[in-house]
């Protein structure tokens, strides 16, 4: 047999083999550090998890009532009457809030014996807010606005 030539490399190999455990059953695993670090990770995570949850929880609970004196408030109007029907449920829709182009905007989601939607509520600098039905892709201006300064509250 040929006696088989190394490749000619400058860097010498750092690890011999008999510095490797030979099998698994050589091999005994030193003091690990990964528990503490992966406990704060999860201890972050839940935190974080808990932190949104009760963002979450609290701004329904407090805008929830708001949704349902708009539905309240719009219950009577024709077209709501005929897309919507009765009014049985009313709730903040934070995600369809936070997809509107104005800061002031408030989505609720309604739902009726008819069906349900979207009524979307605009106060952007408007002294009579600008509300609008949506069902099923189609959206309907109940309100047009009307710009200028809110008049002040009577207490």
């Amino acid at each position: 047999m040929a006696e088989q030539q190394q490749p000619n490399n400058p860097i010498p190999p750092q690890i011999t083999s008999g510095s490797l455990p030979e099998t698994q059953e050589d091999f005994e695993p030193g003091p690990s550090s990964g528990w503490p670090l992966g406990s704060l990770l999860l201890a972050a995570v839940l935190g974080l998890a808990g932190c949104g949850g009760a963002g979450w929880w609290g701004m329904r609970w407090t805008m929830d009532p708001e949704a349902d004196r708009w539905a309240r408030q719009w219950q009577t109007n024709r077209e709501m009457q005929s897309r919507i029907g009765t009014v049985s449920a009313a709730r903040y829709d934070i995600l369809g809030t936070y997809g509107e182009p104005h800061e002031e905007t408030m989505v609720f989601h309604v739902q009726g014996d008819k069906g349900a939607g979207q009524l979307v509520v605009t106060e952007f600098g408007m002294k009579v807010p600008r509300v609008e039905l949506r069902v099923n892709g189609e959206s309907t201006v109940l309100q047009e606005g009307v710009e200028g300064p809110k008049p002040p509250e009577h207490e």
